[in-house]
């Protein structure tokens, strides 16, 4: 499963529509994250048969940002992936209005 998020990040983050993500799409991916991952902890080895490329894909967005941010950033972000994922899946994205760096800064501040 590692393997799976590891290369849908860096499908991710090698397209040139990334600039496009805005903080509803950042939301909707942690969601999809989170969800993976309380599936997996549950089920073990069914997590990875029980789950669509379409939320893999999400998934692996939210995290590929996550690591992608975690590089660029000028301070040093002690929270976990899933924290930071938790905070962001947290938000609602239909009353979000802040751009996907502040949303990025304030799940790292958590």
């Amino acid at each position: 499963m590692t393997i799976r998020f590891f290369i849908l990040a860096l499908f991710v983050m090698s397209q040139s529509a990334i600039a496009d993500i805005d903080s509803k799409a950042l939301i909707e991916g942690c969601r999809e994250y989170v969800a993976i991952y309380d599936k997996r902890e549950k089920r073990r080895l069914l997590a990875a048969v029980s789950t669509s490329v379409e939320e893999a894909m999400r998934a692996g967005l939210c995290r590929g940002m996550l690591e992608e941010h975690h590089q660029h950033q000028r301070y040093n972000c002690d929270s976990s992936w899933y924290k930071q994922a938790a905070f962001i899946a947290e938000q609602d994205p239909e009353n979000y209005f802040y751009t996907r760096e502040t949303l990025l800064d304030q799940a790292c501040d958590r």
